[in-house]
């Protein structure tokens, strides 16, 4: 996916990487085998993390993985985010929700927190048109979340090009690692291409 490649040419080795349960190209781009992902989702011994995690929850280095719990992985990015300020290091936390989660309270309390401390945490809200089978028109009074903000800017990305993804993320990082302007929220707006999962023919 265009989102996950240019997010990932685009940053430091340094800087992390959290997600949702869309974490399945993350995964393969740290440099985890097919095997090993294969074998993760089969749940054997040889899989990413030994076949406990399954899809959901894959793992490797300075990637915080997949999330099972809808947003979860929200405030553990801006947590990410504040030991990387403590340690007094020069990168960014990637923080990746779809819009599905984009109306969660725990999005805003970790936006609060990030904004009032500085912290170096970028939110990315993968915009794919619908949260499982609900379109974002019938979940959100105002679609453009990239503006939910208000005091933490945000700026809008056609993440279906994956040139475009890989110079918004330059951006962040540049933005974020200059003095105290952090946080950043961005939106990938993208398409999903088939349904929810094998039960749901969705949007073909």
């Amino acid at each position: 996916e265009a989102c996950a490649v240019g997010l990932y040419a685009a940053k430091d080795p340094d800087d992390s990487i959290i997600t949702s349960y869309r974490c399945h190209g993350f995964t393969y781009l740290v440099r985890n085998s097919v095997k090993e992902i294969l074998s993760e989702l089969l749940g054997r011994s040889h899989g990413n993390v030994n076949g406990k995690g399954g899809s959901m929850h894959m793992y490797g280095k300075n990637y915080y993985g997949g999330n099972g719990i809808v947003g979860a992985q929200q405030p553990l990015g801006a947590g990410i985010a504040f030991a990387m300020k403590y340690n007094r290091k020069r990168n960014v936390s990637f923080t990746l929700y779809g819009d599905g989660a984009a109306n969660q309270g725990q999005l805003f309390e970790a936006a609060n927190i990030c904004a009032l401390w500085h912290l170096p945490c970028v939110f990315i809200c993968e915009n794919n048109g619908y949260g499982m089978g609900t379109p974002t028109s019938r979940s959100s009074a105002s679609t453009n979340y990239y503006t939910r903000g208000d005091y933490v800017p945000g700026i809008w990305v056609d993440a279906m090009d994956v040139l475009a993804v890989r110079e918004s993320i330059k951006f962040a990082r540049k933005y974020c690692t200059a003095g105290d302007n952090c946080p950043l929220f961005i939106e990938f707006a993208t398409y999903r291409f088939y349904g929810h999962s094998v039960s749901d023919p969705g949007t073909r």
